[in-house]
């Protein structure tokens, strides 16, 4: 770490409640008991040095544990609307496999082109990246040292990658990011960002 640069560490939550493996992004289900162990177990693994701000999407399987470490460990909590995850639209709860079946020309496009094709009723991977690029900025702002925590979502961090290290928004899906997983990036003003490690998970 260089000095005066921010440590962020971005984890993803854990197992949730619900069907495994479906587009799950404004179904706003809980972790499980399970999933709250493995996020858990991360940060407190990964809080050296310990966070000084955390951060969260405001569906409840990030803000009911990051609400939670952040009383336990007195840090400051903000519920960012911006790192909330993609939304599905129509295929909302639905596997890959049974979203291809109803929808089998829009859903190629999805997952295959540059971001700009939405489910139906849903947000483009576009869309995601500029939120979550311009709700990262506006959080990191004026940042100078420290340590930050943010409890978000799969696609908030592939678009996050995008944003931070160039990752084409055609490979969106080629980066694999299971449950409690994380990433850690260093972040100094003036300078680009440093991705310190991908991916590791709790257990």
């Amino acid at each position: 770490m260089i000095a005066g640069a921010t440590l962020v560490t971005v984890v993803r939550h854990g197992e949730v409640a619900g069907r495994a493996h479906v587009y799950r992004g404004a179904q706003d289900d809980p972790m499980t008991a399970h999933g709250m162990q493995q996020v858990r177990a991360l940060a407190l693994r990964l809080a050296t040095p310990a966070f000084d701000r955390i951060a969260c999407s405001p569906y409840r399987r990030c803000h009911e544990f990051a609400s939670a470490y952040a009383d336990e460990t007195i840090t400051p909590l903000q519920v960012i609307e911006a790192f909330r995850e993609i939304s599905f639209g129509d295929w909302e709860g639905m596997t890959p496999e049974e979203a291809a079946h109803l929808d089998p020309t829009t859903h190629r496009l999805f997952r295959a082109s540059d971001g700009c094709v939405a489910p139906p009723g849903g947000e483009t991977v576009q869309q995601l990246q500029a939120r979550v690029a311009a709700g990262w900025d506006a959080w990191l702002q004026g940042s100078r040292g420290g340590h930050r925590l943010l409890v978000t979502h799969a696609g908030v961090m592939r678009a996050l990658l995008m944003h931070l290290i160039g990752l084409p928004t055609a490979h969106t899906y080629r980066i694999a990011l299971p449950e409690a997983a994380h990433f850690q990036v260093s972040v100094l003003a003036g300078e680009a960002p440093i991705l310190l490690n991908l991916n590791s998970c709790a257990d």
